[in-house]
């Protein structure tokens, strides 16, 4: 094995390469880009400015919802679903890899052991001693070390290390994404579940209607046309009930592949949908979208491509590699630890020049240029849809609230337009058609505040996950 002095040498050495390396990097200097976001959103505000950042806690945004089956599930999507497994494990794997490209800037030591038993040919001209059988025993340790003068191997453990972040940014994306995938899916099957409940109240009074109207025409009240007129609209609200069940059912199988469950092992039994989703904040800057996932991704992409700029560069400038090596060689098994039996070398010291490459070191330096300009339009970009996200969701909530307070007056002049269609059919004043026009138009208009109010559930959901989580 190596002497004592070969491991000093070599400790003495290490902290002179290490100033060696750190004076030169021909990567160019990476300025993260800047996002020219409003200062306000088109949709009337207040707003106000604010400076979050991604790495801000958003806490369970969901609770804001108020609805505690919603917040079992999404703690259940957040253990057990493979989608976000996936995007874990690609973590774990870019973290690795990130470690493992930043390992040449360490010397490699190898350790090396041989026994070898040759013989030579004794018919050699000038070879001496030829035609004899020995042993040779070796034991080494090699070290090998490039000295990074140009920034090579430092820009690409900072390549590493940058997509590494992108990676984790995917993951929190990914997690961003299924949970509101969750929940709006869970709010568009409790949309099903209020329409069917409301058709089966309607379907309910429709059965009184039919058999008041089958009584009063045994009594000679009524025409048969008006039982007829009854018993189709019953049949038609009954049908439209059950096309409303499948609906529903795929909802719930939607669910459970969000758990990552098997659909027959699921079931959410049916539940209200009461009230309204949480009102919006006095204010919602701009800025917010700073902390998406997404944003912060295509950032780290980008200073991974700016670091890759440097790693090919690199590539026009000489590599210089040294090496150490120390141990015992013998053909004596007796003598391995004889002082006399030690050998050590320094070298080879190798300078490479890159002389002749056929173009292919300015091609690479070239394309590396051109997708950190891909990258960069590609930050914008996502950018700039994460302001339209953001503009779509806030205009569609604007509008939803009107609509739906509009709605609103439309249930109660239906309500009070059927109370006098059936007064006035009581008091045969009318057809028995009126008062079946007056249901279907009440009917409608409730399915339609129904829709309305499920719509704005979905676009709140919407607008957590375009501000990035929360506000």
């Amino acid at each position: 094995m190596p002497s004592f002095p070969l491991l000093t040498a070599s400790r003495a050495l290490l902290p002179v390469f290490s100033l060696l390396v750190a004076s030169c990097n021909v990567a160019p200097k990476y300025l993260g880009p800047k996002a020219d976001l409003p200062t306000e959103f088109k949709t009337q505000g207040p707003w106000r400015t604010a400076k979050p950042s991604d790495a801000e806690a958003r806490g369970d945004w969901w609770r804001y919802f108020g609805d505690a089956r919603l917040s079992q599930l999404m703690r259940e999507a957040e253990t057990a679903s493979p989608t976000l497994e996936i995007a874990r494990q690609r973590v774990v794997e870019a973290r690795a890899q990130a470690r493992a490209d930043k390992a040449g800037l360490f010397p490699f030591a190898t350790i090396r052991n041989s026994a070898q038993r040759d013989r030579g040919t004794g018919t050699m001209q000038f070879q001496f001693a030829g035609g004899r059988t020995r042993n040779t025993l070796l034991n080494t340790l090699d070290f090998t070390y490039e000295v990074d003068f140009w920034g090579r191997i430092r820009n690409q453990g900072k390549a590493g290390r940058a997509r590494a972040d992108a990676v984790e940014a995917d993951l929190n994306n990914a997690h961003l994404g299924l949970l509101s995938e969750l929940a709006m899916n869970y709010y568009a099957l409790r949309v099903q579940d209020a329409q069917i409940a409301l058709l089966k109240r309607t379907v309910a009074v429709r059965q009184r209607t039919v058999d008041m109207a089958r009584k009063r025409f045994t009594q000679g009240d009524i025409a048969q046309i008006d039982v007829a007129q009854a018993e189709t609209d019953l049949a038609e609200t009954q049908a439209e009930a059950i096309g409303l069940e499948r609906q529903r059912a795929e909802l719930e199988h939607a669910i459970a592949l969000l758990l990552g469950k098997m659909p027959g092992e699921f079931n959410l039994p049916a539940g209200p949908l009461a009230g309204l989703p949480p009102s919006l904040p006095k204010s919602v800057p701009s800025t917010l979208l700073e902390r998406r996932p997404d944003i912060a991704a295509a950032e780290r992409e980008m200073a991974a491509l700016n670091a890759e700029i440097g790693v090919a560069k690199a590539a026009y400038f000489p590599t210089v590699s040294i090496g150490l090596r120390g141990g015992t060689q013998t053909s004596f098994y007796d003598l391995i630890d004889n002082g006399s039996s030690r050998i050590w070398g320094l070298g080879p010291a190798a300078v490479e020049w890159p002389l002749l490459r056929g173009g292919r070191v300015k091609a690479t330096h070239e394309a590396t240029k051109a997708r950190y300009e891909q990258g960069a339009s590609a930050y914008r970009q996502t950018v700039l849809t994460a302001m339209r996200d953001t503009e779509d969701s806030l205009s569609a909530l604007d509008v939803l609230h009107r609509q739906s307070a509009a709605q609103d007056v439309t249930v109660a002049s239906a309500t009070k337009a059927l109370e006098l269609a059936q007064k006035r059919y009581d008091s045969g004043l009318v057809a028995y058609y009126e008062v079946l026009d007056a249901q279907r138009t009440l009917l409608r208009a409730e399915r339609e505040s129904t829709r309305l109010q499920g719509e704005l559930y979905l676009a709140t959901v919407l607008l957590v996950k375009a501000l990035g989580g929360g506000w």
